[in-house]
């Protein structure tokens, strides 16, 4: 006889759909136990997993951003019968309802993204009356809280007479016991970009930081880097769970923000000790990832980053464009015999970093720095009529992770992919060298992607003299 694990009932939010799955995934791999999704419509509201003990669904509550709460499933149902007819059966059957026959409780009765009347509620709760519970009935402090969910359709209603007469509509009511609400999706408010003392027009919201920052399988002791880190909002996100994380872009005042003087603490540094993590921040540097001066690989446990792909800011690195004259080989000395690159606020020269290469390049660089197992997490832009065709680079000893479906945040004419690749490989292979792109097997999703999203947005707004400027900015 086959051993069933207990099933419980996870209350999901339901916005970054495609997400969900990955998420609950990278937590179970994070505690390394079995996660079984039992639910066959996995976008809805309820969803039902299998889990072999309790404590597991602890952990899930502990870091599940779209987790609202979760239950021990009793029972289900496509309609009140149903579930009644399923409830007596299990009654009469086995001993599942004794233990708790004389502890006090409360019932809940909510829908999805529905509101149930106070009169029906009332009519539903006394429908249990059969279960003949003998304990105190609290409705604060109570030992135990009897949910019945209803899970209804998505649907616009716009007048109290709609949403009367769609009121019952569900398409399956659960019964269960609750154990408790997501501690982690306060997660959104305390980590609200709005909120931060320092960000920028690119920070990464905190909900989706935390999407990614989760596919890293963030725990205490390991390493975290992030090579285009910006403001460093991913890496907030890892040093929440106890990550140690390090920065480094190749124009620093990103991470420093405006303030001048010896004394002035960098930007980033500040939103880390605003959120209690300073402590984690291994450092800050300044360089073309291109020509970084890490001189061993193997000791990173996860890279996580969201390269510019040009719809806010580009992608650049170290050198001159080519229709430009070839960089010099010696200093610039000013008359008065100052070195131009020695100079406060020195930028030196850089080119646009085309994205296929840097796609190339990201995963190259994580073969050579992760630990074996270790992983690689990024966004992967494209429009929107091309997300399931989307390829990614070969690199061996690199393997995409794709258990739960690829995460893709919808922006309408466009979106992006979260992708994640893990480190197959055992040992840490040569350093790249950035140069060689004659080994891309195939091209990634954001090939052309910039000239593809100005071009239809310029078309939505019939060649306006501004869209017209943008264009030629981004050309230049």
């Amino acid at each position: 006889m086959q051993f069933s694990m207990p099933q419980y009932l996870l209350r999901i939010a339901q916005e970054n759909l495609t997400f969900r799955l990955p998420h609950l995934y990278s937590i179970a791999d994070v505690f390394n136990f079995e996660l079984k999704i039992v639910s066959t419509d996995l976008y809805r509201g309820a969803l039902v997993v299998e889990l072999e003990d309790e404590k597991h669904l602890q952990q899930l509550l502990d870091r599940g951003l779209q987790i609202m709460w979760a239950a021990e499933l009793f029972a289900e149902g496509s309609s009140y019968d149903e579930l009644h007819t399923v409830i007596r059966g299990q009654k009469q059957s086995s001993s599942r309802y004794a233990p708790f026959m004389n502890t006090s409780f409360r019932f809940s009765v909510e829908g999805t993204n529905h509101r149930i009347s106070n009169k029906r509620t009332v009519e539903t709760v006394q429908s249990f009356a059969y279960l003949d519970f003998q304990g105190d009935i609290k409705m604060r402090d109570a030992e135990i809280e009897w949910i019945v969910f209803e899970d209804y359709d998505l649907k616009e209603l716009n007048t109290p007479e709609e949403r009367l007469a769609y009121d019952g509509h569900f398409q399956r009511v659960y019964f269960g016991r609750r154990i408790d609400h997501s501690r982690a999706r306060t997660l959104m408010t305390s980590h609200a970009v709005k909120r931060r003392v320092f960000f920028g027009n690119t920070s990464m919201e905190a909900e989706m930081g935390f999407l990614m920052a989760s596919q890293a399988l963030p725990a205490p002791g390991k390493i975290v880097y992030d090579p285009f880190a910006g403001t460093g909002s991913l890496l907030y996100s890892c040093a929440h769970w106890g990550t140690y994380v390090m920065a480094s872009d190749i124009d620093g005042r990103q991470m420093r923000g405006k303030g001048k003087g010896k004394d002035m603490m960098p930007g980033m540094l500040r939103a880390a000790a605003q959120y209690g993590v300073a402590d984690k921040f291994l450092g800050m540097m300044c360089y073309d990832v291109t020509l970084n001066p890490i001189r061993r690989g193997g000791w990173i446990d996860a890279i996580v980053t969201d390269p510019p792909y040009g719809v806010r800011a580009g992608a650049k690195r170290l050198g001159k464009k080519d229709k430009r004259p070839p960089a010099r080989d010696e200093p610039f000395v000013f008359p008065d015999g100052r070195v131009a690159h020695l100079q406060p606020g020195y930028l030196p020269p850089s080119r646009p970093y085309v994205l296929t290469h840097l796609t190339l390049d990201l995963i190259r660089l994580a073969r050579y720095l992760l630990v074996p197992g270790g992983r690689l997490v990024f966004f992967l832009p494209t429009t929107s009529e091309e997300y399931q065709s989307i390829k990614i680079p070969q690199v061996e000893g690199m393997l995409e992770v794709t258990k739960g479906g690829v995460p893709i945040q919808d922006f309408g004419t466009w979106g992006r992919r979260m992708i994640t690749m893990e480190k197959v490989a055992q040992d840490d292979g040569e350093p790249p060298k950035f140069t060689d792109y004659s080994e891309v097997e195939t091209q990634p999703g954001d090939k052309t992607f910039q000239e593809r999203y100005w071009d239809s947005f310029a078309s939505k707004t019939n060649g306006s003299p501004a869209v017209e400027q943008i264009a030629q900015h981004r050309d230049a």
